[in-house]
């Protein structure tokens, strides 16, 4: 009875399960067809439509595994489209439509932290955008699109770009300046030039009142310009002097706590473009403070920048070292040509008598008795078998305490009186004749190319690693004096062609080549130990040579010659002349190589002076750091200039000549009467 409710239940189990396989049969066909329609969306960039077949697929079967995958990876896609569109639109200035980009992103990827930061960005625009609308105030598109960190940062370069420079001297008239002044103070000769050039004149109170500056000074000036006159006073006078503005000077008295208060310090930062280590940049930092006498000089070895503070003159300066130094290092392509050429010819000539090979008569009597001993004196035991075909097969005993060849060798003491001649055996001598000879030619070019830096050391390999082996014996167990077993460590050596050239560049012509060069190969193996070893062949050559570029320079020209000759035989006969040829075998072999190894190098690349790295620069004097520069030619004087000029016609009567006129020279002031 129990037999039949257990089959009912399970005919009813097979019934349910029937019923149900068609629904889900149906179910994983239409989830699988709106698989494929979303991974068809999903290759044309149409993340939504993708995301909304995969998830419905997911709605019809949510256990399958390929469906959440696929729905988890396009959500992230999907979101991640719309938050890109949103930038797009914000950049452009159309804040609400980014918005709704925004909102969208976080309604299909809630887990999106960007979409969520730029949502609340947005928002803070359109409520910065309503207020200046309420104030009357209007925004482009680009200032619209502004981020409040990005509007930050424009008005910082804003800022930056306002920032002016050391103010530089402009003045209204630039025709030389000649001029004589006798006897007159140095407030007065710098108030007088200061009027011819057009500018303004302020003197620090300290400078009137110095008695070095009340005494009576002559000046005399011809063709001078405006800075240059000004130089000249401040020389005589002991005083300093500089621009305010670009028609207003400043003059005191020139010593280390006036420059302190009044110079001005200008800040710079170069960012050099040639340098490969940071130890180079080092050394020009060092260089810089040993030179200009700036304080203030910091290296940020990431950019390559330096960060300069100084005077201006000690800034102007350390920008010339700069461009001097900053150069890029000569580069050279060394061509390396290996030429090797090997020829080995042998000859083997035998005509003679010889039972072991080519080396004369080698035969042997040996011992072999009619009725040997084959157990040595134990009991023999046999078996028999018998094969496939029939046939038997017995097998006797051997005696275990001696070698085959000895049991071989043994007779019964009987037997010892009746040995004769037809127990030993011998073999007979063969004739050879042999006449064999080889001729083998070998040609080896290899032409590799290695470009190097100034000073940088270049390497080239071409070939394989070998591996050797270097170990020794070490006890088994730990147990000195048992048995032991062989370790080894393996190490990889470069054969074939390596070169390693440092070259050294000497202005635009000659090269200094430091070059380890190597040739090797396998040549042999042996075996050491068990383990097969490899012989290597090497040539090497190392050696510093100085050449002029596109020089051929021959650094290893190699030659060898190589004859080996030898003769065997059977002794006596083969040194009678005659019966030599018969009785004798004669091998000759002869090796020729030759190596030859070229370097040309080749300047490719070379620092690029010029006239202006090798100027003399004027650096002023031992306590102070001062450059003077050339006189600049005003824009209006240079397009003046550089407009074509029309040669004028000659007039129909010439004119008397006038003389040209006379550069207007003031009255010299009178002196100050003296109050006694």
């Amino acid at each position: 009875m129990r037999v039949w409710n257990r089959l009912a239940v399970a005919i009813g189990v097979v019934v349910l399960l029937a019923g149900a396989l068609p629904d889900l049969q149906a179910r994983g066909r239409k989830g699988d067809k709106l698989l494929a329609q979303g991974r068809a969306a999903e290759q044309r960039k149409e993340w939504d439509k993708a995301l909304a077949f995969y998830e419905q697929a997911l709605a019809e079967d949510p256990s399958d595994t390929a469906y959440q995958i696929a729905t988890r990876r396009v959500r992230f896609q999907a979101g991640q489209a719309h938050v890109e569109q949103a930038l797009k639109l914000r950049a452009q200035g159309q804040l609400e439509e980014a918005l709704a980009e925004f909102q969208k992103a976080c309604a299909i990827d809630p887990s999106s932290t960007i979409a969520e930061q730029e949502l609340a960005v947005t928002r803070e625009m359109i409520e910065r955008e309503k207020k200046k609308a309420a104030a009357g105030k209007e925004s482009t598109p680009e200032e619209r699109g502004l981020t409040p960190a990005a509007q930050e940062r424009q008005e910082a370069l804003e800022r930056i770009a306002n920032l002016r420079n050391v103010p530089e001297l402009r003045p209204l008239s630039t025709q030389p300046i000649n001029l004589r002044i006798n006897n007159q103070t140095p407030k007065v000769l710098f108030e007088t030039v200061c009027k011819l050039a057009g500018i303004n004149l302020i003197l620090d109170p300290e400078f009137r009142s110095e008695p070095t500056t009340a005494r009576s000074l002559s000046l005399e000036l011809t063709n001078a310009t405006v800075e240059q006159a000004l130089d000249y006073l401040a020389a005589m006078t002991k005083s300093y002097w500089k621009p305010l503005s670009s028609n207003t000077i400043f003059v005191t008295n020139d010593n280390q706590v006036k420059r302190r208060d009044y110079e001005d310090m200008v800040l710079k930062v170069f960012y050099l473009t040639n340098l490969t280590t940071p130890q180079e940049l080092t050394e020009i930092s060092t260089m810089l403070r040993s030179i200009t006498d700036i304080r203030r000089v910091h290296q940020y070895t990431a950019q390559n920048m330096l960060i300069v503070r100084g005077t201006p003159d000690q800034v102007l300066l350390a920008e010339k070292l700069i461009n001097d130094l900053d150069k890029p290092k000569s580069e050279v392509v060394v061509d390396v040509l290996v030429m090797e050429a090997n020829r080995a010819k042998t000859r083997d000539l035998a005509a003679t008598i010889a039972s072991g090979g080519s080396s004369g008569i080698d035969t042997s009597i040996m011992f072999t008795p009619r009725n040997p001993v084959l157990l040595g004196g134990q009991e023999s035991t046999s078996s028999t078998s018998t094969d496939t075909s029939g046939t038997s097969t017995t097998t006797y005993g051997t005696y275990t305490g001696a070698s085959a060849s000895t049991q071989a060798q043994l007779i019964s003491l009987a037997r010892i009186a009746r040995i004769s001649t037809n127990d030993f055996s011998i073999t007979l001598p063969g004739a050879l004749l042999q006449a064999v000879m080889t001729d083998r030619n070998t040609k080896v070019l290899q032409s590799p190319q290695v470009r190097a830096a100034h000073g940088q050391k270049a390497s080239l390999r071409i070939g394989d690693k070998v591996p050797i082996a270097s170990g020794g014996m070490q006890p088994f167990g730990g147990v000195v004096g048992g048995f032991s077993s062989l370790y080894s460590q393996f190490q990889f050596i470069d054969v074939g062609v390596n070169v390693d050239i440092t070259p050294t560049v000497h202005g635009l012509n000659e090269v200094t080549l430091k070059v380890e060069l190597e040739i090797s190969t396998v040549r042999d193996r042996i075996d050491l130990g068990g383990i097969s070893q490899p012989v290597i062949g090497q040539r090497k050559v190392t050696h510093e040579i100085r050449i002029r570029e596109g020089e051929v320079s021959l650094l290893g020209g190699l030659m060898q010659t190589q004859e080996t000759r030898s003769l065997a035989g059977v002794p006596g006969l083969m040194n009678i002349p005659i019966l030599k040829k018969i009785f004798s075998s004669e091998s000759v072999e002869k090796n020729e190589s030759e190596l030859l190894i070229a370097l040309i190098p080749h300047i490719v690349r070379t620092p690029g002076i010029t006239d202006l790295n090798l100027k003399p620069v004027a650096a002023g004097s031992e306590a102070a750091v001062k450059v003077s520069r050339a006189s600049r030619v005003p824009e209006a004087a240079a397009a003046q200039e550089a407009k074509p000029q029309a040669t004028p016609a000659p007039p129909p009567h010439p004119e008397p000549a006038t003389p040209p006129p006379q550069p207007l020279v003031p009255p010299a002031p009178k002196p100050a009467e003296d109050p006694r």
